[in-house]
């Protein structure tokens, strides 16, 4: 059962990032399931109140847009929203 070479290939990929047991672990407690992960880690709505309130306190927003790989344009975009 260690023996990935028999595994599916998303399994085989898995086990590279993340190491045999953890994989068995994903795939018994999420097989059969369809999963889709986001392509950014932070929850939206959080990521655009942390990004205001680091601009309240006086983080520029080139800063802003290196630290969150976003676009200067995106984070007045984001700034400009209001709180929801």
């Amino acid at each position: 059962m260690d023996d990935t070479e028999n595994w599916h290939a998303v399994y085989q990929r898995l086990a590279q990032v993340v190491g045999v047991v953890a994989t068995k672990k994903i795939c018994a407690y999420f097989g059969g399931s369809q999963i889709t992960f986001p392509r950014r880690l932070l929850d939206r709505k959080k990521e655009a109140m942390a990004i205001r309130q680091a601009y309240n306190q006086g983080v520029s927003v080139a800063m802003l847009a290196h630290d969150h790989n976003y676009s200067s344009r995106t984070i007045r975009r984001i700034l400009a929203k209001p709180e929801a």
